[in-house]
């Protein structure tokens, strides 16, 4: 499995594992063996309510079931994406995620501009469109993703990866770097990403370089530990976002 690095705001590069083809193919046959279940299934539930005693004629009802039935399918990976953290069911059976750049969640955004190219990337050319863009892209990206900023990476990572920088902190809990709101939501999601890689990894230089950067741009003096001081950065800017 190959991998990638990401430079980040930080100026730490973030690795990870890009998918094998076979594991997007899957992926991808899965997903829309699900389609196809659900069309026939939702296709002869609806005919038969369309067509029964008193109802329309065959054939119209026939067209109008597939009408139906095709509404939940345009939407089926968008939805999907947007509630599974980036994946598909398809692509949660082959553990694969779609992450942006920094390697958090998409935003909303960055999912409808993705989905709105796949036409192009495989009903349009036939498939070649992102396969091509797949095979000569640096991150082996599709065009959607390109368009969007985002990967699709493989989720067996050592480090795991969290939906947003939210967590969830105590209504009587006191935050000790109040600067952390000069800093934006991406630069957040990139130090989210980098402490769950720096855990993970067991790597304390990428939590050291992350820290003492973030110091250095904050003017922070703190004797907290690395890892204890991006903690708190988090849980800080939670705290502070939501009152």
């Amino acid at each position: 499995m190959s991998s990638i690095r990401i430079p980040t705001s930080f100026n730490i590069d973030l690795e990870f594992d890009i998918p094998e083809f076979h594991r997007r193919f899957f992926a991808w046959i899965i997903d829309y063996g699900i389609i196809y279940i659900y069309l026939r299934v939702a296709q002869r539930l609806l005919l038969a309510f369309l067509s029964g005693p008193g109802g329309m004629a065959y054939y119209d009802a026939v067209a109008i079931a597939w009408e139906i039935a095709g509404i939940p399918v345009l939407f089926y990976f968008l939805s999907s994406e947007i509630w599974m953290n980036g994946q598909s069911l398809g692509k949660k059976a082959m553990r694969i995620r779609v992450v942006n750049m920094n390697g958090g969640k998409p935003s909303l955004g960055q999912f409808i501009i993705r989905w709105l190219l796949r036409p192009v990337d495989f009903l349009m050319t036939l498939c070649l469109g992102g396969l091509l863009s797949v095979v000569f892209s640096k991150y082996s990206q599709r065009l959607g993703d390109l368009a969007a900023g985002t990967i699709l990476i493989a989720t067996n990572a050592k480090a795991g990866l969290e939906e947003t920088v939210f967590m969830e902190t105590a209504q009587d809990y006191v935050p000790q770097f109040p600067q952390v709101m000069r800093l934006s939501d991406r630069d957040l999601n990139t130090v989210r990403s980098l402490l769950e890689r720096a855990k993970g990894s067991d790597n304390f230089h990428i939590a050291a370089t992350a820290a003492e950067k973030i110091k250095t741009v904050l003017k922070i003096e703190t004797s907290l530990p690395p890892f204890e001081f991006l903690e708190t950065l988090l849980k800080d800017y939670n705290y502070i976002s939501v009152q």
